[in-house]
């Protein structure tokens, strides 16, 4: 499975990423770099690896008493990442852990925006325009979980048969559904989070997953935390979907 959390750079970076080794622990290691001259579109994919702050807890005994000691350690990292920085200029990887400070993203793109230059920072994403633009587009589609919040304190999930379509068009929280992109059956998860996961192809090559970001997942990713759900001028097209009738 492939999975992570998009970020954005506040602007392109002025060049691809480079390995990069320095005494600090950080490391990052550019494992191959693809580049369709036809759309000036680079993507690049590799390992990042750091050292994060941790709680490390320890029990001691002291007679018949026990007592706990937490301490502030460092613990190396690695994780996998793809990411064109300097176009489109955004990075997908698994994070892992907090920074500790308000300012700064968390690992690993604290680290990457030493590494690229732009400030980074994660983005939310919009599941239902996701949806919306499979459907637009006349693609095959099917999903299996919506998840809406209808409220603060109250948060729907749909599966299997309860997951439609029509719901699937408004879903603010997150979507799972398979859709055909570009003769490949591809099955994923979004959530407005930022996190995106893909199950199948189990094995995508880098170059055909940074295509599939930039073409269907940045277009949905943006800096409001509070985006709103759009309304949905194809909403009878998906209602008739759900009933099995022919649009």
């Amino acid at each position: 499975m492939i999975a992570g959390q998009l970020a954005l750079l506040a602007e392109a970076a002025a060049d691809p990423l480079e390995n990069h080794h320095d005494q600090t622990g950080r490391a990052l290691e550019v494992e191959e770099t693809q580049t369709y001259l036809g759309d000036d579109l680079t993507i690049q994919s590799g390992m990042v690896a750091g050292e994060v702050p941790q709680e490390e807890e320890r029990v001691l005994l002291d007679g018949h008493e026990i007592e706990t000691e937490t301490r502030n350690v460092t613990r190396r990292v690695a994780s996998e990442w793809v990411a064109d920085v300097d176009g489109e200029g955004w990075i997908l990887a698994e994070q892992t852990h907090t920074s500790g400070l308000e300012h700064e993203p968390d690992w690993p793109f604290n680290d990457f925006s030493r590494f690229a230059g732009p400030e980074i920072a994660p983005v939310q994403l919009k599941p239902w325009e996701f949806v919306r633009n499979q459907r637009d587009a006349d693609r095959t589609w099917t999903v299996e979980m919506v998840t809406q919040e209808s409220n603060l304190d109250d948060t729907t999930i749909e599966w299997g048969n309860g997951a439609l379509k029509s719901k699937a068009t408004d879903a603010d929280v997150g979507v799972a559904l398979t859709t055909f992109w570009r003769d490949t059956h591809v099955r994923l998860v979004i959530y407005s989070s930022g996190y995106l996961a893909i199950w199948e192809p189990a094995e995508m090559e880098p170059e055909l997953l940074g295509r599939f970001i930039h073409e269907e997942i940045v277009p949905i990713a943006t800096f409001d935390d509070d985006a709103d759900v759009e309304e949905d001028e194809g909403a009878e097209q998906t209602t008739l979907e759900d009933s099995g009738a022919e649009a």
